[in-house]
């Protein structure tokens, strides 16, 4: 292992922090949580070499993470992750202003006032229910089907929406059909929610429905 460690001296460019902060040079730690290995400097550095919220764009200017004003954007959604349960989970960064347990929010894709009562936050299997989080901190919370990846959400004082998340052009294709034709609605229903989560684009030829589509993904792994 040691003489592992002497490669990386060898292979590995000098740390030049102005470079990382700049996106030029990109930090890699090695070690093993297995084996408690490079965890403690992995941990102490983490910190200090992370870049503090940066400002986002949005349809009335750069929003900066230091507005007194709630806001964030979803960029994931994750089904079933708690196996006793069908949940759905909305992940999202806040992008600026202080969130509270049970504060009510502005969804600006849905066009209306909700509140978030039981925001968690998730390390590994565990989750725990979150009172207050800040710019930069990402929490999860339950969706019945209303939140999409680019959703706003914001104060209900100023309204606003970010700039969508960059999609890419899919390379893979295939078309989809229901094994069973008795369970089109359950087919549908979960196409639907795959497609939600962003893990594939669903295309549909004109004139033809959904008893069979064209589902379109960028890698061979999803």
């Amino acid at each position: 292992l040691m003489e592992d460690i002497e490669h990386l001296d060898i292979a590995g460019d000098e740390l030049d922090l102005e470079k990382v902060k700049s996106g030029e040079l990109t930090p890699v730690f090695f070690g093993s949580a297995l084996t408690n290995f490079g965890v403690e400097p992995f941990l102490e550095h983490f910190l200090e070499m992370t870049t503090s919220p940066l400002p986002r764009n949005s349809s009335i200017g750069e929003i900066n993470p230091f507005d007194d004003n709630f806001s964030a954007f979803v960029f994931k959604i994750q089904a079933n992750m708690n196996k006793a349960h069908r949940d759905r989970i909305a992940f999202m960064r806040i992008c600026s202003g202080k969130f509270e347990k049970g504060e009510d929010v502005y969804h600006m894709q849905g066009g209306k006032k909700i509140k978030l009562a039981q925001p968690q936050q998730f390390m590994a299997q565990d989750r725990e229910i979150v009172e207050e989080a800040y710019a930069g901190d990402i929490i999860g919370v339950f969706d019945p089907g209303i939140f999409a990846i680019g959703d706003t959400l914001c104060a209900p004082s100023k309204k606003f929406k970010f700039e969508g998340i960059p999609t890419f052009a899919p390379e893979h294709f295939a078309r989809v059909r229901p094994v069973d034709t008795m369970k089109r609605k359950q087919f549908v229903k979960g196409v639907t929610q795959i497609a939600q989560e962003g893990a594939i684009q669903v295309f549909r030829e004109l004139f033809i429905g959904m008893e069979e589509i064209i589902v379109g993904v960028v890698g061979v792994l999803q």
